[in-house]
Parts: C-alpha cells; structure tokens; sequence
C-alpha cells in the first residue's frame, strides 16, 4: 500500500513522495526482484554505454554513422557533415572507440569510422523512437499544470 505524503525541505515544498506505509507488501515480487537483479558490474557497463551516448555530439556522431551510405565515413567527412572541427570529432571518435562503440580502419593517411555491430544500431534506433513517441496525456497535462 502507497501514499503520497507532503514533503518540506530547506529548499521548499515538494508534491509528494509515494512511500510504502508497510515495510513488506507482496514478498512473492521482493523474491522475484531479487532473483532477477541486474548485476553491479552489467549496470556500470550499461550505465556507461548510455553515459557515453548522453552527449549530444557523439550521438550526432553515431546518428551519421548510422546513417552513412557506405556504413563508414572518414573524420574529415564527419567534422564537416556536423559542421565541427576536425579535432572536436577526433576526440568525440576516440571516445566512442574506447567504449567498443565505433571501429576504425585506415586507408593510407584516411581513417575510417563505422558502427561496432547492430547492437549499437538497434539502441539508437529505438532512442529514436521513443524520442519521438507522445507523452501520455496524464504527463502531457501534469507538465501543463505546472508550467
């Protein structure tokens, strides 16, 4: 059982906050909670994928790679297809890199950028989607009160 209960702090009131008024409800989904945890070391691991993806010029970055026509462009193309200087995307790439997101392969003096695997893809493409996805109406109108 929940409740919502006024909340003041230093810095002011808050609506509320959702609490259990009993310490154990349903022990049956505390168990299954527990036989389901998600790994400490998998959490940082994703938590640092999406960490890294939380920049807006690496998720530029991917989102050309994404959508590049041979799968691969070179620094060059990309700094200037994102109108930044080539060694702000050097370094984005760098990052992007060490995290197993993009690979590289070099041409002579070019070097080339693509995606790691789908994997990489179907993340963005679903980030994507749920981006453009409408708030539910009960949020829709919750942000309209408040505004």
């Amino acid at each position: 059982m929940t409740s919502s209960i006024p909340y003041t702090s230093s810095q002011g009131e808050f609506e509320g906050m959702d609490i259990c008024q009993q310490r154990l409800v349903h022990p049956e989904h505390a168990l299954a909670v527990r036989q389901q945890l998600l790994g400490v070391e998998v959490a940082r691991q994703v938590a640092s994928l999406f960490s890294v993806l939380a920049d807006p010029t690496r998720l530029q970055v991917v989102y050309a790679l994404l959508n590049a026509p041979s799968g691969e462009l070179c620094v060059c193309d990309l700094a200037a297809g994102l109108a930044r200087d080539d060694t702000t995307i050097s370094h984005q790439l760098r990052v992007l890199r060490n995290q197993h997101i993009v690979t590289m392969r070099k041409e002579g003096r070019v070097v080339y950028y693509r995606l790691v695997d789908e994997h990489v893809r179907q993340v963005l493409a679903l980030g994507l989607i749920h981006a453009k996805e409408p708030l539910p109406a009960s949020l829709q109108a919750s942000l309209e009160v408040s505004a």
